[in-house]
């Protein structure tokens, strides 16, 4: 069985992100491919002296296909947290409702996420109150055999969330309704 590999070191974020790889963006040849192909840039660049890290976690898990699970809470500043708003909701989202079970996001106000009907989500949510939730899971074959609510709070999840194959999304897309 493969070993599951938990991270939460904050200090060695940018090792743990595919865009740490190089400087480029997310077409960029080198970062294109990490991760399963999804962009991660809804998240920090980079963690900073004057942000406060409630919590961090990231995850990997690859029995047969590699599997990715993280989240960062951060509390900023109001001005950080104004200019951090204003990048995310600039972001191009993309459509989400639907894969995986996952309803409009009303727990939190989802600001960015790129969601992909096979490979899964980023995202980053807020409470409207300076703190800021990033979130990802990536896998592949319509769900994760990582147990997902053992390394993240379920409040951290997109609402509706099911990665699991008993989950009325993974049955349709088998044909196994």
């Amino acid at each position: 069985m493969a070993p599951i590999e938990e991270y939460d070191d904050i200090t060695h974020y940018n090792e743990y992100m595919s865009f740490s790889r190089n400087e480029a963006p997310f077409k960029d040849e080198e970062n294109k491919w990490t991760k399963l192909g999804m962009d991660e840039h809804i998240w920090p660049y980079k963690i900073t002296d004057d942000m406060n890290v409630a919590d961090f976690k990231m995850v990997y898990y690859n029995p047969w296909d590699a599997q990715y699970l993280g989240y960062l809470v951060v509390d900023y500043s109001a001005d950080d947290y104004a200019e951090e708003v204003k990048r995310l909701r600039e972001y191009e989202s993309t459509e989400y409702v639907g894969y995986y079970c996952v309803k409009e996001e009303k727990t939190y106000d989802l600001l960015a996420v790129n969601a992909d009907s096979y490979h899964g989500f980023v995202y980053a949510l807020t409470d409207g109150n300076g703190r800021i939730i990033y979130g990802e899971q990536l896998f592949c074959n319509y769900f994760m055999d990582l147990k997902y609510e053992k390394y993240i709070p379920t409040e951290y999840l997109l609402d509706g969330f099911d990665a699991t194959t008993k989950s009325d999304y993974y049955k349709k897309m088998l044909g196994d309704e």
